[in-house]
Order: structure tokens, then sequence, then C-alpha cells
């Protein structure tokens, strides 16, 4: 009964050193001369079975861990390091390793991010949604000015919503995003328009803005401080074809642009 206890307890403690990353051979070996100290490889080859082809590896392997001590001699003697001081260094060289992973880990993620920040990918968004308040309005239409990268169409239906959104889109002409732009005859007759891109005149009372063909915002309601956000691909096609319709946008010929601005001057 006494034996198979031990015999229980010594399986689980070589089970245990396991999870500490030693191999099995590297496990018994150390138990064994835990209560055989001072022995030889052939002698701990008898204690604990482990084949003679094997035993100079655990060995070797125990001493890189800073587990046993050597005693040199014909034939050599093994002795183990006391257990709270192998445990230790068995630890501190989990720890390096661990270390090491995490710096590799660290590299490894500076080098996927280019990767990911390069990639096209769709904001997430729910199918739609609604904003309330002028101001979150406005906030929103100058956050899908500033991200977009090729193209923003923009429908302004008052020169209010007009003069809080045009340094946004005069940056968004800097970086040399194609701006479309409608405005209402008050405030196309009444505003410098020199820096801006396309600007047509706007025939019918719509405010909406569409940034690289993947958001749509629109104004349901200016008065009542109501817009709605999507991504719908098919709505946004249709309010961008909008833009090129003569019954909704009129273009402006070049020479009235020219008379435009020197009656600005």
């Amino acid at each position: 009964m006494v034996n198979a206890t031990e015999t229980a307890m010594r399986d689980r403690i070589v089970s245990q050193l396991k999870e500490l990353e030693l191999t099995t051979s590297e496990a018994a070996a150390y138990v064994a001369l835990l209560t055989y100290p001072n022995i030889t490889a052939s002698t701990l080859c008898k204690e604990t079975s482990i084949p003679d082809s094997k035993i100079y590896y655990a060995l070797d392997g125990l001493l890189r861990k800073g587990m046993i001590k050597v005693q040199q001699g014909n034939p050599n003697l093994y002795n183990p390091v006391p257990p709270k001081e192998a445990i230790s260094n068995l630890k501190q060289q989990l720890s390096d390793k661990i270390n090491e992973k995490f710096k590799e880990a660290d590299v490894l993620a500076e080098r996927l991010t280019p990767i990911y920040d390069t990639a096209e990918k769709p904001e997430e968004l729910e199918i739609a949604y609604i904003i309330r308040g002028q101001r979150n309005i406005v906030n929103r239409m100058k956050s899908l000015i500033e991200t977009a990268v090729k193209e923003v169409t923009v429908f302004i239906p008052n020169k209010a919503l007009f003069n809080e959104i045009k340094e946004a889109l005069k940056k968004a002409v800097d970086r040399q995003v194609k701006v479309n732009l409608a405005l209402t005859p008050e405030t196309y007759e009444t505003e410098d328009l020199a820096n801006f891109g396309e600007v047509r005149l706007l025939c019918c009372v719509l405010g909406l803005l569409i940034s690289d063909m993947k958001t749509l915002l629109t104004l349901t309601n200016w008065t009542n401080e109501i817009a709605v956000v999507t991504q719908d691909q098919n709505l946004m096609r249709v309010c961008r074809d909008y833009y090129d319709n003569p019954s909704c946008c009129t273009q402006i010929e070049n020479t009235d642009q020219s008379s435009h601005q020197k009656r600005r001057h």
C-alpha cells in the first residue's frame, strides 16, 4: 500500500514537472536523484527504468536548467540541486523564455499592422441609425469628410450648414479628395467658392453626404435636427446619381463661375 502511494505521488510530481517544460525522462531523473543522490548514470537508469540511450540527454537537460550538479570522476556522480533552488532556476528560465516570446510577439504585431492598415475594409455600422441634434449631425458630417480618401458628395440645403463644414471641405480638397458640392442659389451667390471642387446649384431641398461610397448621411429634417446614417449601397448609388441629374443639380458653366467670382470681388 505504501509503495502504491509513493508511486502515485512520484507520478504526480513527474506530471507537474512536465508542465514546467521538463521532459518525462528529466522529471523522472530529478525525482529519483532526490531519493538517491550522488549516484552514477547507470545506477539512475536502474532506479528509473530510463533507457541508456536517453539518460544522458535527460541529465544534460537538467544540468542546463540548473536542477542538478555533477561531480566529475570515473564515472561521474550526479546530485540534485535543492528543490527550492532548482525550481527558482527553472522559473527564471521560463520567465526569460516567456519575455523573449513577448518581444517576438511585439515585433510580429508591428509587421502585421501595416498589412491591416492598408487593407480596405468597411466601417462597421448598423444598417441605419438616427442622429439627433444639429451639433451631432455637423460633427458626424465633419468626421465623414475628414476620413474620406477618394470622393465626397455633399448636398447642402442651407447656408448655415455650409458655414459649419466648409473648412473640412477645403481641407479635403487640399488632400486631393474629389469634392462634389451642390449648393442652394443663396449660398452659391454669397460664398467664395474658388477653393472648392466641382460646384452645382441645388434645385431641390435635399441634404446629404456620401463619403467614398461607403457611408451615406441624409438630412431628413434639418429644422427638427434629424439625420440618418447608413451603408446601404443601393441608396448610395441612387443619391450619387442625383448629383448628375439636371432636375436636382444644375451644372454651372465655367463662364458663370467666373462671373460669380467677379461679383464676389
